[in-house]
């Protein structure tokens, strides 16, 4: 039997909400995605979980709805003010890469 594979369009991800329920099913070829919900699921095995692994990278997990969300994108001003108080940041307390470095 030849091994057939899925087109980048057919990777898809799929959330199934049921208003019923207080959890989404995530469905996912997603490597990005599946690599993050795995480690997620692994740091917090009662929340998110691993519920099937599936042929060619599939995985589906089982998320609490109140970890997903559609936000609306920043807007410039947001973006200019967030980019200001981490630069403040950095005046005041230095920056956490130069200690990485230090250690390295």
């Amino acid at each position: 039997m030849k091994n057939y594979r899925l087109s980048p369009a057919e990777q898809e991800t799929i959330i199934n909400w049921d208003n019923e329920l207080e959890t989404a099913n995530v469905y996912t070829y997603d490597q990005k995605l599946g690599k993050r919900l795995l480690e997620l699921s692994r740091k917090y095995p009662g929340l998110i979980v691993l519920k099937e692994k599936g042929s060619q990278h599939c995985l589906m997990f089982t998320v609490p709805k109140k970890y997903i969300s559609i936000r609306q994108p920043y807007s410039e001003e947001r973006k200019k003010k967030q980019s200001m108080a981490a630069k403040e940041r950095v005046k005041m307390y230095g920056s956490p890469f130069e200690k990485a470095e230090e250690t390295i």
